[in-house]
């Protein structure tokens, strides 16, 4: 058996350590790497799509709220579970490959010149830069406060809609 437990809990170490808190530099910008420009990219194609979807949501009633919340309850929490499934695989599935590239001597032979230090280098940056804004993220928006403030200000204005998104996502998390 591989040791994983080793693995995992020095890539937790690390995810913790890599940036500096926010008591240290309050202007740290977190969305470096491949996820701060997903992101962006992101944020360029949902905006538009995000109105057109509130103007039609305005106009259901208060069951057609409750079932699209459900819906899309449903299907959040499906993505979820398959998307940590998945990451959790492709983990592993690095781990393997890293370590049998170890034991065949390429990484080694990849670290004995300066160019493989400098791209081992660029990439670690920008890994790290990718892990830290998702972990930024992660932290802000799963906060236990922000999402009680969420929920509460989310059934203030659309009671059906929350409340359908919450039994979709209850659905979908025990299906």
């Amino acid at each position: 058996m591989l040791p994983l437990r080793p693995f995992f809990l020095l890539l937790t170490l690390i995810a913790l350590s890599i940036a500096p808190s926010h008591s240290q530099q309050r202007n740290y910008n977190h969305d470096g790497g491949l996820w701060g420009e997903a992101k962006r990219a992101a944020s360029t194609i949902a905006t538009p799509v995000e109105k057109a979807v509130q103007e039609r949501y305005d106009t259901l009633s208060d069951r057609g709220k409750f079932v699209a919340g459900a819906a899309f309850g449903f299907g959040a929490s499906r993505f979820a579970v398959s998307t940590t499934v998945n990451t959790v695989k492709t983990v592993g599935a690095a781990y393997i490959a890293f370590e049998a590239l170890e034991y065949a001597g390429i990484l080694k032979e990849a670290r004995s010149t300066k160019e493989g230090d400098a791209i081992i280098a660029k990439t670690r940056d920008y890994l790290l830069r990718t892990a830290d804004g998702l972990r930024m993220d992660i932290r802000t928006n799963l906060n236990p406060n922000a999402l009680k403030e969420r929920i509460d200000r989310n059934m203030k204005r659309d009671k059906p809609g929350t409340t359908g998104f919450g039994t979709g996502a209850f659905l979908g998390f025990i299906l």
